[in-house]
């Protein structure tokens, strides 16, 4: 049998993509935020403040155009035709899908468990997936939480829970209740993360009266989410610190909720490795809680534990339908298309400001951006093809020096962010990490381990108020060149990290094309831009 082409898609109210494998290997990836340039694929101009966020999918025209855009994408970055691809399998919400007629559907939570396991280099795991919302489970309910076993025979399903909507929240539902800690944190609700950047600032001083509506069983959680939103939008939210102690309460009532099911899964499957999906997979402080008192040996989330589903679906098509053998997991998360140097080339040419462009290769542009951040200057970096997932891993970035807290409020200056929470992210030397961080291989940014005190000491701008960091490792093999940046840095510096933050301006998704990356340094005050082997520098006007 020839090697099938297999598109994958997540046809979801929110965060939908589209992915394109060759056998069992992801070949490329995209999410449709970053075609439309509306973050998660909604208009948050006037974000909604329940779960029903994103239950509007549009006119079945608009949904058939933006399949068919990222469709489009991930053919033409192939060199592949339509008529090559021999499976089209994924998820729908939407009711007249422009699939229907070709595509196999799966079951929601099992995409999301299917990109977790066979994501993963785990042989064997307990996979958890905790949802917003998945599918209709019956009787007017839908899917919150899923526990699988995945080994040889494939994945099988040993627990359900499924909530229901009681007036306007669904019940039950761990991602429903981290959206309404977000919204009454002052943020919108799709902006999960920086609820948890802001919890880590404050006391969860109202954490009983959040366990007042959450009653803990042997098997299940029951969330009174409707409960929760009537209960806790009375309290006072104006203050910096009002915020903060209503998102670390949050924060805590979500660690306890999915910690209880990860024990749960480890019970059920008395395996040693968990895989995380959904929504509160994205969360760094609960899956490093998870890491450390779940009972696992490891445990490993998708850099798309969110907006995976395509991927899940896609390589449920490999491994379950065609049969193909397990690869050894999601060998790189940077699958976007990778754009020609002539594309970045003109870009930088038809910039609106005065530049000066060196064409010196990624090699020079890495110990270049070395030299301006050892003086204190931001970087923006753009380079080959984007990462899938909601965090920039060194393709699509803003470069820090990490050895002073000065550098926060820079680089929230480069991106144009009002928030006034946080820390920066770290990436760092995969080989120095135990040294900074109490943490081993984490290449996604999705644990938040404890700082080391010379951490703290010489890179503050990476440390929270609570003494952690969300910590992302690089070895030379994840991304060679940054590697090289790094190692150079720790050579002027001493320090073998800097702060890595998303490429891109407040309000916007990552940037994904070298003419945006352009555009979006050029409205930024940063001077440096290295993009593709090109280093451009702003001139005084």
């Amino acid at each position: 049998m020839t090697t099938p082409y297999i598109i994958g898609f997540s046809d979801s109210a929110r965060d939908r993509a589209l992915c394109l494998f060759h056998g069992a290997e992801p070949v490329v990836a995209i999410e449709e935020e970053r075609l439309t340039r509306l973050r998660h694929g909604l208009d948050l101009r006037d974000p909604a403040e329940s779960d029903q966020l994103d239950l509007d999918c549009g006119s079945p025209a608009e949904h058939t155009a933006r399949m068919r855009r990222m469709a489009d994408y991930c053919l033409s970055a192939a060199g592949v035709s339509e008529s090559d691809v021999r499976l089209w399998i994924g998820t729908s919400r939407h009711p007249v899908s422009p699939l229907l007629d070709r595509a196999v559907h799966v079951n929601h939570d099992l995409a999301h468990a299917a990109s977790a396991f066979y994501g993963s280099p785990a042989k064997q795991a307990a996979v958890l997936v905790l949802d917003g919302s998945g599918d209709e489970a019956g009787s007017g309910s839908r899917e919150t939480v899923s526990v699988y076993r995945g080994d040889e025979r494939g994945l099988t399903l040993l627990q359900h829970v499924s909530g229901r909507r009681d007036e306007t929240h669904l019940t039950n539902s761990a991602g429903v209740l981290q959206r309404i800690g977000t919204v009454l944190s002052g943020f919108a609700a799709v902006d999960e993360d920086k609820a948890m950047t802001l919890a880590a600032c404050g006391t969860p001083r109202h954490l009983d009266q959040l366990l007042a509506r959450m009653r803990f069983g042997d098997t299940t959680v029951d969330i009174d989410n409707h409960g929760i939103w009537k209960t806790m939008r009375e309290l006072p939210a104006t203050t910096f610190e009002e915020r903060a102690d209503l998102a670390a309460s949050f924060q805590a009532a979500l660690e306890r909720a999915v910690l209880f099911y990860a024990r749960r899964a480890r019970q059920l499957t008395g395996c040693d490795v968990l895989c995380l999906a959904g929504g509160p997979a994205l969360n760094a402080a609960v899956n490093q809680r998870v890491l450390v008192e779940g009972g696992f040996d490891d445990v490993f989330v998708s850099p798309a534990a969110a907006n995976g589903i395509s991927l899940g679906a896609a390589y449920y098509g490999a491994h379950v339908v065609f049969g193909l053998e397990r690869t050894d997991g999601l060998a790189t998360p940077c699958l976007g298309q990778a754009y020609t140097r002539s594309e970045t080339a003109q870009a930088l040419a038809e910039a609106d400001v005065r530049l000066e462009i060196s064409d010196v290769g990624p090699a020079e542009c890495a110990r270049r951006a070395a030299a301006h951040l050892a003086d204190g200057e931001p970087v923006m970096w753009f380079q080959e093809g984007s990462e899938i997932g909601r965090r920039a891993l060194g393709h699509r970035s803003v470069f820090g020096d990490p050895r002073t807290a000065d550098t926060l409020e820079r680089i929230k200056e480069a991106v144009r962010s009002e928030e006034p929470v946080g820390s920066l992210t770290p990436i760092v030397l995969e080989e120095d990490a135990a040294e900074w961080f109490d943490c081993g291989r984490s290449p996604h940014m999705l644990f938040a381990p404890s700082a080391r005190p010379r951490t703290a000491e010489l890179a503050p701008a990476v440390v929270h108020v609570d003494g952690t960091a969300r910590v992302q490792t690089l070895s030379a093999a994840d991304n060679p060149v940054v590697h090289l940046m790094l190692r150079e840095f720790l050579r002027r510096t001493g320090v073998p990290l800097v702060t890595n933050t998303a490429f891109s301006l407040r309000g916007e998704p990552i940037v994904e094309t070298p003419a945006e990356a352009v555009a979006a340094w050029c409205e930024s005050p940063v001077r440096v831009l290295c993009a593709d082997g090109f280093h451009a520098v702003k001139r005084d006007r």
